[in-house]
């Protein structure tokens, strides 16, 4: 694929402007979710009847902008005063409500507060549901976005069927090469790809490219995109790289995870600040390759990189933090600098057990991390404790 020139880029996202209506994206962090609030959202379905006020649109524009920026506390402040004069204008549950909805708890996902982003995302879709004529669309972004939450959980049998409707819902109301599909396709691929089933999970990601990389192909009228759909594409397109590159790191596929790796990065680096949290995800998998590969200086510098992007964009106890840390700790833990790894890894472990539980899957990832690095250090009794820890952990059902 050729990436397009900064220009390019930045004369998609003006002409989409000027044609947005209600669009969000999700950006992992993900970084993930349905791109944007259906422009159909605006003008039916239950409420007062009468189409959302120019000042709600604009807020809601506002709220859509500082996601792609990756400025989400930001985003949160505005998208509280959407939902609130949404509420204000409209009732309780008017689709501008179950916009503003969606999109406070697209933000407050970004930001690791899952707890807080839950009932949004449940509300939103019972407005969408319960309207008088619901937009298909609009179902299957709620569906999709609450899907991914549930990922971020670790709750993989809730997702996955959610998942699959969103999917069906997306091709049933559009086809099956609308950007709608693309989401959607992304969505389920990373459920299997989570749960490791690389093989469900590859041709759903190489669908979903292909149906992106048509919309930002130099032979197409990008300008003519709605919405926020330029930015949403390049979100989607890094996370479909970088789903792939991860499928096929596991596999050992080295030489094809470290192309699609650049290429994520090179499709966020051309349409995004260097520093956006995006670039702290393609960093991490990339150092995560070079590790595999044995290539510590490598991994350690990427992986110090994309540390230095996360404490600069997200807050230092966001869950995607842990994910760095980790890294980073095995690569000291390789090169034998075990006390340095133990830190780290206390570090993680203590994030993601404050943002996800102590059941969660990556606890007992982290868990069985720490264990290794005290067996290394002849510390035999913490070894096995927290060993036992991420046994019962991995044993347990999950929901």
């Amino acid at each position: 694929m050729t990436v397009l020139p900064k220009t390019i880029i930045a004369a998609i996202c003006i002409c989409a402007l000027l044609f947005s209506g209600l669009a969000a994206a999700q950006g992992k962090g993900g970084a993930k979710g349905l791109a944007k609030d259906s422009a159909k959202d605006s003008g039916k379905g239950a409420g007062k009847g009468a189409a959302p006020s120019d000042e709600w649109k604009a807020l809601l524009q506002e709220a859509t902008n500082l996601f792609f920026e990756g400025k989400f506390d930001g985003g949160v402040v505005v998208a509280k005063k959407a939902l609130e004069l949404a509420e204000s204008e409209r009732g309780p549950n008017h689709p501008s409500v179950a916009a503003s909805l969606n999109r406070l708890a697209e933000l407050q996902r970004a930001l690791g507060q899952y707890a807080a982003a839950e009932p949004l995302y449940l509300r939103s879709l019972a407005i969408r549901e319960g309207a008088r004529n619901p937009d298909q669309t609009s179902i299957a972004q709620s569906l999709g976005n609450l899907s991914q939450l549930y990922m971020a959980q670790g709750r993989y049998a809730a997702a996955e069927p959610v998942s699959k409707r969103a999917l069906a819902l997306a091709e049933s109301a559009n086809g099956v090469e609308h950007p709608s599909v693309a989401s959607a396709l992304n969505g389920l691929a990373d459920v299997y790809r989570e749960q490791g089933k690389y093989a469900e999970a590859e041709p759903l990601f190489k669908r979903s490219i292909g149906i992106r990389e048509k919309l930002l192909s130099p032979g197409q009228p990008q300008a003519a995109l709605p919405g926020n759909q330029a930015e949403t594409t390049v979100n989607q397109l890094a996370f479909s790289y970088n789903g792939l590159a991860s499928i096929y790191r596991e596999q050992g596929r080295y030489e094809e995870a470290m192309a699609f790796y650049k290429r994520s990065m090179a499709v966020v680096d051309d349409s995004r600040d260097r520093n956006h949290p995006m670039m702290a995800r393609s960093l991490s998998g990339l150092a995560s390759l070079h590790l595999r590969q044995g290539e510590h200086d490598t991994a350690e510098t990427l992986f110090k990189r994309s540390i230095e992007i996360l404490e600069n964009s997200l807050d230092r106890n966001h869950p995607r933090m842990a994910a760095s840390l980790q890294g980073l700790a095995e690569v000291y833990a390789a090169t034998d600098r075990n006390v340095a790894a133990e830190a780290l890894l206390k570090r993680a472990l203590e994030i993601r057990v404050a943002a996800l539980g102590g059941q969660h899957p990556g606890v007992a990832g982290t868990l069985e991390k720490l264990s290794a690095v005290y067996a290394k250090q002849n510390k035999g009794a913490e070894a096995k404790q927290f060993a036992d820890r991420a046994a019962a952990i991995r044993s347990a059902p999950r929901k």
